[in-house]
């Protein structure tokens, strides 16, 4: 009789190994972030976390990372496969760009950021982890956005001034404000792109990803928008 329970617990605990993982999962916010003043979990909190659930429920966890090249722009696609005691997996992907011109670090610390924005945000997909106050959040991007509007007036009214002090012979011609208007067009549009990628991943809204590709339709970047927007109707089991 005892046999025949104690069979029956340890059936029923393999094939929901990964939904009581979910539900015993406590990952903490040990990480602060002086911007927004509020604590936020990383990476090695969520793996800290989880690594006795796995022990416990006879459970691996493998989180891997590869980087593609998605128009102008590197993407690493980071993907946490989950194996229960009876070899079913589960597998969840998340992407996060690479931008190898971040001031203040080198390749090797952009692409390494980029791995683990990736990997934490795939487990947090498999484990139903909310990052509700995280520095990819509102507030923290908020803060960037504002010192980057400040940087961008001050920028302007110091170029304006510039040429209200050249001599009428020195201003550009029209044809020459055209020119290089339209490589900061492109390179807007690669910064939008960049920004739409983030998005998608922390969208909890279907209705977003709609926005979003009707922003890049007809754009070059196009067709990603749609792989990008799949991909994240994918991973919240959202109708395709």
């Amino acid at each position: 009789m005892n046999a025949a329970v104690n069979q029956q617990m340890a059936s029923a605990t393999t094939q929901d190994a990964l939904q009581l993982i979910q539900l015993e999962l406590k990952a903490p916010k040990s990480k602060w972030n002086k911007f927004g003043s509020f604590h936020y979990r990383s990476l090695e909190d969520i793996l800290e976390g989880v690594k006795p659930l796995l022990k416990k429920y006879g459970a691996t966890l493998v989180v891997s990372d590869e980087v593609q090249q998605v128009g102008p722009v590197v993407v690493i696609t980071a993907k946490a496969v989950f194996t229960d005691a009876e070899g079913k997996q589960t597998v969840i992907s998340a992407h996060a760009g690479v931008d190898i011109n971040k001031k203040g670090m080198d390749v090797a610390q952009t692409f390494g950021a980029s791995s683990s924005y990736a990997r934490k945000y795939a487990l947090n997909g498999l484990f139903l982890i909310d990052d509700t106050q995280d520095p990819d959040t509102d507030a923290f991007h908020e803060q960037n956005n504002t010192q980057a509007r400040n940087n961008q007036q001050n920028a302007s009214a110091q170029n304006q001034q510039r040429s209200q002090n050249q001599p009428a012979q020195q201003q550009p011609k029209p044809q020459q404000q055209n020119q290089a208007v339209q490589p900061n067009a492109a390179q807007q549009l690669t910064q939008d792109f960049q920004q739409a990628l983030n998005s998608i991943h922390h969208t909890q809204n279907e209705a977003d990803l709609g926005v979003i590709y009707k922003q890049f339709k007809g754009t070059r970047y196009e067709n990603q928008i749609v792989q990008a927007c799949k991909a994240k109707k994918d991973m919240e089991g959202w109708s395709a």
